[in-house]
């Protein structure tokens, strides 16, 4: 308003220096002017006015807000923030130093002393260390609490209060984990090791020195620098690591034969490795760890050689046997041929010898058909008796049956065991690939079926597998089933046979000859029946039964007529034996001297040591023991030197041929010279012709058999033929009759 004032009287003095007098008109504009432009300074001052106002109102609210934030950020910090003026007076702190302090949160925004609450942190102990060293003190139960205070300019201290418990802890736990990693690391029992990405060792624990022949980690990496590659037996082996290190990142047991460093000893390793990374995952090291396998490798050598052999034989496995003949017969193989072959008679060498014998036999066999197997075959033992022979590619049918004939011959050659001759002897099944099976499994099966073929057939032969053997050992299978019914159900009968004086006809003894009264298949023969339960293993319940009802019968025949039942080899080997024969002869009360005990060589043959003791036996009971099918083994003559045979018989095929061939009747002349000169009977079996008996005469034979003399027949009938001779004689053939009607 000065402004304007001075302006309208400089205006006023203008006017009147002009004409002395105020002109109204230029006053009136004067004033108005004056006052318009005043009034635009008013205007312009009320706007500075209001935009100083507004300015000053958002200054207000910005540090209201800063206030706010500072406020937030000061009670949302974790430290704890303590302002303590002079007097050791709080006059300022945040909720984070009341609870790190443990103190009330109701003394926020309160002035206190500190001191009040906690005396450790008294006026002198925080205003004169400041600046200097942080506080530390213990808040009970156990939090470590450290303040750090800084001067103010106006006086007091700015206090920043941390709870480094779990700080500690985390020092603690990490000095720890250091402490037992440099532990793990220097005490591990495998090497752990650092290199650098070309194999340069940087860092080596104590176990990989050692493992190296090394007495520390300098002594280790000076000396293997530059050789990384030279330690791997097979110089590749490196490369082959290396490339897994690139494409998978890491090495899991890799497992190498190595050159100890200091020695050049070879051994095993098994080594895990892995990158070391950077930032930005880029590799920077390698890290692993190696571990001595040699122990690992010999064990897992054991177990394969376990696995892939027989431990007891030395030959091939099952397992090894099973993968080799899935190889050699996938397709596009050229073929292969199976040889199954089972031992004979291995049971009773086991059980009669032990099963130290039994070692014996398993380890001779596989002994021999490795001896006469080719260069393209694989012996095996499948388990027990049980062996397989596979020739690799395609034989002809010669050369498969050839090898056949060799395995069978060989197995029939005697084995010594505690000085007794064994003969054991097998069958052989065969089938060939691919003419025979499609795969591994069938061409095993097949070969079987052949061998199952040559078991019921009796044994110690071969047979190559054809599609007619199913319907056979069907056959087989339903008889094995049908016998166990047979044996319960008194199916089973004895016919005989008379043994007769050829002068005059008169009955020496009776062999009782098994038949089988089929309830839908008729009279079955010992040779429809007789294969099945030897491979079934019946043939010593079936021998007993044969022996207790030919003495059951034979005890009401004439005192005179003995009675022969034929002792298959299971049963002669059997430790029951003597105790049933006892019991029988016991129970029935019949002579012993009235049974006769038939046995083939086959029996003695098989274990020449049992053979004897139980034919010692036998003869202290007080049978008669007779040598059957005479002449057809080689060593029949030592037979009759060292066992007291009261019997003979003269194996009919000799006998058969007498008249037509010249060996035979010369066999025939020294069999019975030899029992004459021994004091032993001879009986001819298979005389069917009056011009061999009356040769057989004429040679000196008196006892013989066959069906000139009378067919097997039920034991009615034979009773019914000793009746009518009794009648027609005149005189009691049956004394024990005679005394049961006198007793009547």
């Amino acid at each position: 308003m000065k402004v304007l004032h001075a302006k309208l009287q400089r205006q006023l003095g203008n006017a009147e220096s002009k004409g002395g007098e105020p002109v109204i008109d230029a006053l009136l504009d004067l004033v108005s002017n004056t006052y318009a432009e005043a009034d635009d300074v008013f205007r312009r001052v009320d706007r500075s006015i209001s935009k100083m106002m507004s300015e000053r109102d958002d200054l207000d609210d910005k540090l209201l807000r800063a206030q706010e934030n500072l406020a937030a950020t000061f009670n949302a910090m974790s430290h704890g923030i303590l302002l303590i003026d002079a007097s050791g007076s709080v006059h300022g702190c945040n909720s984070a130093a009341l609870k790190l302090l443990n103190l009330p949160l109701t003394l926020l925004g309160q002035n206190f002393k500190i001191a009040d609450f906690i005396p450790q942190l008294g006026k002198l102990e925080i205003l004169e260390r400041c600046n200097t060293t942080i506080i530390e003190i213990v808040i009970p139960p156990h939090r470590v609490i450290t303040i750090h205070a800084k001067s103010m300019d106006r006086g007091g201290v700015v206090a920043v209060v941390k709870d480094i418990g779990a700080a500690r802890k985390r020092d603690n736990a990490q000095r720890l984990a250091e402490a037992e990693y440099r532990s793990l690391f220097e005490n591990a029992v495998c090497g752990i090791y650092r290199d650098q990405l070309d194999g340069t060792p940087v860092r080596c624990n104590p176990a990989l020195a050692t493992l190296n022949g090394y007495g520390s980690e300098s002594e280790y990496i000076n000396a293997v620098k530059g050789s990384h590659g030279a330690w791997y037996v097979i110089p590749n082996r490196v490369n082959i690591f290396k490339n897994l290190m690139l494409t998978e990142g890491r090495v899991k047991d890799f497992v190498s034969e190595v050159y100890r460093h200091s020695t050049r000893e070879k051994f095993w390793i098994t080594e895990n490795a892995w990158y070391v990374r950077d930032v930005e995952g880029n590799p920077i090291f390698i890290e692993g760890t190696i571990q001595d396998a040699t122990e690992r490798i010999t064990t897992l050598a054991i177990i394969e050689r376990q696995a892939n052999l027989d431990t007891l034989t030395g030959v091939a496995s099952r397992f090894k046997f099973l993968n080799e003949l899935r190889e050699e017969t996938k397709p596009g193989k050229p073929g292969c041929t199976l040889y199954s072959i089972d031992l004979d008679r291995f049971k009773e060498v086991n059980d009669l010898l032990g099963h130290a014998a039994g070692d014996v036999v398993l380890n001779v066999t596989a002994q021999r058909l490795s001896r006469i197997c080719s260069e393209t075959g694989l012996v095996a033992r499948l388990g027990g008796d049980e062996f397989a022979l596979l020739n690799q590619g395609q034989s002809e049918l010669e050369d498969i049956e050839t090898l056949a004939r060799n395995i069978v011959a060989v197995m029939r050659e005697p084995i010594q065991i505690k000085g007794q001759n064994v003969i054991v002897g097998a069958s052989v099944g065969i089938a060939t690939f691919p003419n025979h099976a499609t795969d591994a499994e069938d061409l095993l099966a097949n070969a079987d079926l052949a061998l199952y073929h040559v078991k019921m057939a009796g044994r110690d032969g071969f047979r190559l597998f054809d599609v007619e053997l199913r319907s056979a050992v069907q056959h087989h299978k339903e008889i094995e089933h049908e016998l166990l019914n047979a044996i319960r159900g008194d199916e089973l009968e004895l016919f005989y046979q008379p043994i007769v004086q050829g002068v005059d006809g008169t009955v020496e003894a009776y062999e009782a000859l098994m038949r089988w009264n089929h309830p839908t298949r008729g009279f079955l023969t010992p040779s429809q029946f007789i294969p099945v339960a030897e491979d079934a293993g019946m043939m010593t319940e079936l021998g007993n039964w044969a022996i207790a009802r030919a003495c059951q019968q034979a005890i009401v025949l004439p005192n005179h007529i003995k009675v022969a039942v034929n002792v298959s080899p299971n049963q002669f080997r059997s430790a029951s034996i003597l105790s049933h024969l006892q019991n029988v002869l016991d129970v029935t009360g019949l002579d012993p001297s009235r049974l006769i005990l038939e046995v083939t060589e086959s029996v003695i043959l098989s274990s020449e040591l049992i053979a004897e003791k139980v034919l010692n036996d036998l003869q202290k009971i007080g049978v008669q023991l007779a040598l059957d099918d005479f002449g057809t083994g080689y060593s029949s003559l030592s037979y009759l030197q060292r066992y007291a045979f009261n019997k003979v018989k003269i194996d009919k095929s000799f006998v058969a041929g007498m008249l037509d061939l010249p060996a035979n009747l010369a066999i025939v002349r020294a069999i019975l010279g030899i029992g004459r000169d021994l004091g032993i009977d001879v009986v001819a079996e298979g005389v069917e012709t009056r011009d061999q008996a009356d040769a057989l005469l004429d040679e000196g034979c008196i006892l013989m058999q066959g069906y000139l003399y009378g067919k097997p027949k039920p034991f009615l009938e034979i009773v019914s033929d000793l009746a009518v001779q009794e009648l027609s004689m005149g005189q009691s053939l049956f004394p024990l009759w005679s005394v049961s009607t006198a007793k009547a």
